[in-house]
This record gives C-alpha cells, sequence and structure tokens, in this order.
C-alpha cells in the first residue's frame, strides 16, 4: 500500500485519478472508508471530532480484506480537531497501515484557501493553511523516518510524471529509505 496525504485541497482527489490513469493502481479514501465502516458522516469544515476513533474505523476498514493488494491510501498525517487546530492521527495508526512508500502532495496555501472556498464553502486563512501544510510535511517525515519507508513530496499540480516513477520504483522493491523532496 502507498500512503498519500496533503492537507483538504491540496488536490489528493485530481492527483490521484491522474496516477490511476498512468499506473492502473486505485486509490481510496480514508475518509471514504472511515464513513462506510464507522456509519459517521464529515463536515465541510473539516473538523473531526474524535480523531483516535476515526483511525480505529479506518483500520477495520483495512483489516476487512477487501482491498486489492497494491492500491494507494489517500489520506492525512494531520487533521483538523474539533477546535479546528491541526492534531497529528495517532502513529501507530501508521505502524498498522505499514505503507511501502508514502507520497506527500503540497500546493501554495493561496491556492488551497481558494479551493477550500470554491468546493467547501469554508474561508480560511493562507497563514493557517500554511501551518496545516507545513505540519502535515513534517509529521509525514516523522512517519516515514520511523517506519523506514520511502518518502516523496511533491507539487500536487505539476509533478505527477515524477510521483509515477517513485510509484514505479516501489513495486516488488525492498524497503530501501530515499527521500526526494519538490523544489
Amino acid at each position: 500500500m502507498i500512503f498519500c496525504s496533503g492537507i483538504h485541497g491540496v488536490g489528493k482527489d485530481y492527483f490521484l485519478k491522474e496516477i490511476e490513469e498512468v499506473t492502473g493502481i486505485k486509490s481510496y479514501s480514508a475518509s471514504e472508508l472511515i464513513e462506510e465502516y464507522g456509519s459517521i458522516k464529515f463536515n465541510f469544515d473539516k473538523k473531526t471530532k474524535d480523531i483516535g476513533e476515526n483511525q480505529e474505523y479506518l483500520l477495520r476498514a483495512i483489516r476487512s480484506g477487501n482491498l486489492p493488494k497494491e492500491y494507494i491510501l489517500n489520506g492525512h498525517f494531520c487533521l483538523l480537531n474539533s477546535r479546528g487546530e491541526p492534531e497529528r492521527v495517532p502513529i501507530a495508526t501508521f505502524y498498522e497501515l505499514s505503507p511501502n512508500r508514502i507520497i506527500i502532495l503540497k500546493e501554495k496555501p493561496e491556492i488551497i484557501v481558494g479551493r477550500r472556498m470554491i468546493r467547501d464553502r469554508q474561508e480560511v486563512s493562507v497563514e493557517d493553511t500554511k501551518r496545516f501544510q507545513d505540519e502535515e510535511i513534517a509529521y509525514g517525515k516523522e512517519v516515514a523516518k520511523k517506519l523506514e519507508v520511502p518518502i516523496a513530496v511533491f507539487d500536487a499540480t505539476k509533478e505527477t510524471e515524477k510521483a509515477v516513477r517513485f510509484i514505479s520504483r516501489g513495486i516488488n522493491e525492498n524497503r530501501n529509505f530515499i527521500r526526494i523532496d519538490a523544489k
């Protein structure tokens, strides 16, 4: 499993559709799996009441055996808690998920703010968005280091080809730790 993360509005869905077209690897949304296995519904404000409980629903979905052998999980390293502050997903979740590669998507905060306004009708500040994205990337790198898995940080709209190469190198490859950061 490849774990693909990025904050709300970074462009994960669009990016992963492009990746699936090129590689044939299907992606699954952690939020949709949580909703399905936890019978809950997320709000447009993206605030999460109980992050730990939601991760248990996600892990239940993964353990169900209903997913293919190779897939991409579209999720987050950090979520907005009920106060609207970035909160790290428990590290135990990632140990159990055991991804063989990690991709983090990034985008200019101003672009993310615009997308959130259009898509979710949520007004968020550029400063808060930057802080959230910086925390997502920092924690993602910490998780990758602890799990000893390759990680890459890509520009969500400009580096699809690099991402395809990164994913392709990971298929049936051992877990050598490498790091590719977008400029």
